[in-house]
């Protein structure tokens, strides 16, 4: 799980996403942003999407285990087509071999499937892994700020973890990247866990929101979740026809086998 330390600066809306929350009920923290204060409250006391719905979604999330960098690594990803997984890129930077674990319906022994790295980008802590595991895709939505959803992902690999969660505002962040550039990320009431790097952010329709990659240093629990804009902008420049239509809804097509690997960065344990 990565945290994020660094300021973050140029509170504003994401072009892709409407509406906006005020402050929280009760805030558990301040910060400042180049339009002044943002509000960061605590998580819902409990998940509100529907359990039919999380039934549904559960089975397009899957646990990330990355092996030969030091200790295995593990995060989370979910499907964006048949056959392709985006989770976050700093759980397989410099692994030599990366699988997948899912358990859709929940019985029985997870099913383990062999991955490649077809999509890297370091900048955005995104990653594509081409398997042909059965995962069915999540629907990609639109986010309304101050609405209630969850997080998922697979904490330490293990069980899959729903975590409530309330987007709160949506910011241009500078973070420890290496190219000194902004990214748009909302940040979101919850407690995300170590391992639940690169699983979905949902509403309560089960729709995507964001990519969880980070949690955050002394601020309570706040979580940070890459945008559909980042989310969209990642898979086109992997290969991924990712477009939003005049209604504002998301459209993804892909051929996985016409995509093809590329470099998933190096080990850089004891360097």
């Amino acid at each position: 799980m990565a945290l994020l330390a660094a300021a973050l600066v140029a509170c504003g809306p994401d072009l892709d996403d409407t509406g906006w929350g005020g402050p929280p009920i009760v805030p558990v923290a301040t910060i400042a942003g180049a339009d002044g204060p943002v509000w960061l409250g605590a998580p819902p006391a409990a998940v509100t999407v529907e359990d039919n719905v999380l039934a549904d979604v559960a089975k397009g999330v899957v646990a990330v285990r990355a092996h030969g960098c030091g200790p295995s690594s593990h995060g989370s990803a979910f499907a964006v087509a048949p056959g392709l997984v985006v989770g976050a890129a700093h759980v397989v930077t410099g692994a030599s071999s990366v699988e997948i674990a899912w358990n859709g319906d929940g019985d029985g022994e997870p099913a383990v499937s062999g991955t490649a790295v077809v999509g890297y980008d370091t900048g955005r802590d995104l990653v594509l892994l081409r398997s042909d595991a059965t995962v069915p895709p999540l629907q990609i939505g639109r986010v309304r700020f101050g609405i209630t959803g969850a997080v998922l992902g697979y904490p330490q690999g293990e069980g899959l973890a729903v975590s409530p969660a309330r987007i709160e505002h949506v910011v241009a962040a500078s973070m420890d990247w290496g190219d000194g550039s902004k990214r748009n990320v909302y940040l979101v009431a919850a407690d995300v866990r170590k391992g639940q790097s690169g699983g979905p952010l949902i509403d309560r329709d089960g729709h995507v929101l964001g990519v969880a990659f980070a949690a955050s240093q002394g601020l309570g629990e706040i979580g940070f979740a890459l945008s559909r804009s980042e989310l969209l902008r990642f898979l086109i420049s992997a290969g991924v026809d990712a477009r939003v239509d005049y209604l504002g809804d998301t459209a993804i097509e892909a051929q996985p086998d016409e995509l093809s690997e590329v470099s998933n960065g190096e080990c850089r344990i004891g360097r």
